[in-house]
């Protein structure tokens, strides 16, 4: 399998990789590194780099959304001593890398950022060269949340919260996944391993070419039923948010066939699908 993290620079012992995700973080980043990924810019995101040791990061502001979740990576970043800074939602695919890369201009920056001189406006490629400068990073384990928690218990199925897509399991195939995920190609792929009934997940402010929700809209393919939460109703990469007090901007033709419409709450959607199937799968 070709790598998943491309070396877009590479300076003495600095590099600038280029990921579609920060799920695909590994033991090949190191503190020298400053990745720019397709991964909204929060702090559930973020962690998944933390735990390797970054110099920086660029990413996806999906919108920035409710509580200001798709960029609330930046201010915790500073806190870590981390620079950051993330692209507008329309410049770039989120969930696309290279196109973070290649479109993406930076909307927001954190304190550490701007010192090395990060600006808004500035093309992003431009951005993580001047991120380059910044001092080597450290590791921060222990921040992401892999945990599944069951939010309605039915004799069909279960409505299951996680953080992320990726942590998707054989064992949830009779179930309802609601992940803090956006609904991007690149976060529908681990569900295809290991197909649940349905996947709700963040439309990423939809993004320049509605690729915050591409991936959801590809799963009709698949006979997998498919929502998106509207950014604005809730916290990306918060399940238990978007459990609360999200809606739903977006449904797939499956979703549709089973009673799903824009506007539904999350809860009253994971209900309803969960109400359509039979305890035999």
């Amino acid at each position: 399998m070709a790598s998943r993290l491309h070396v877009a620079v590479a300076r003495g012992h600095g590099r600038i990789l280029v990921t579609d995700s920060l799920t695909y973080c590994d033991a090949s980043v190191t503190t020298h590194d400053v990745v720019v990924s397709g991964s909204f810019a929060g702090t559930p995101a973020f962690g998944l780099a933390y735990e390797h040791g970054v110099r920086a990061l660029v990413a996806h502001a999906a919108g920035v959304g409710k509580d200001s979740a798709g960029i609330s990576g930046l201010a915790d970043a500073d806190s870590r001593g981390i620079p950051a800074a993330a692209v507008e939602t329309m410049s770039a695919c989120i969930g696309d890398g290279t196109s973070v890369w290649r479109d993406g201009v930076i909307a927001h920056a954190n304190a550490l950022a701007r010192a090395l001189g990060v600006t808004i406006g500035m093309p992003a490629a431009t951005a993580a060269r001047r991120l380059l400068d910044g001092p080597s990073g450290h590791a921060v384990p222990g921040i992401v949340n892999r945990t599944q928690r069951t939010a309605l218990e039915t004799p069909a199925g279960c409505a299951v919260l996680m953080m992320s897509t990726s942590f998707v399991t054989r064992a949830n195939a009779r179930d309802v996944i609601c992940a803090g995920s956006h609904g991007g190609h690149v976060n529908t792929r681990p569900v295809l391993k290991t197909p649940p009934r349905a996947v709700i997940a963040f439309d990423g402010g939809m993004a320049r070419a509605y690729s915050g929700i591409a991936g959801l809209s590809s799963l009709d393919a698949h006979d997998i039923a498919a929502a998106a939460v509207a950014s604005a109703s809730a916290r990306i990469g918060d399940p238990e948010s978007a459990w609360s007090t999200g809606t739903l901007s977006f449904v797939n033709r499956c979703a549709r066939d089973r009673g799903l419409v824009a506007g539904m709450t999350v809860c009253a959607a994971a209900e309803t699908l969960l109400s359509t199937w039979t305890v035999e799968r």
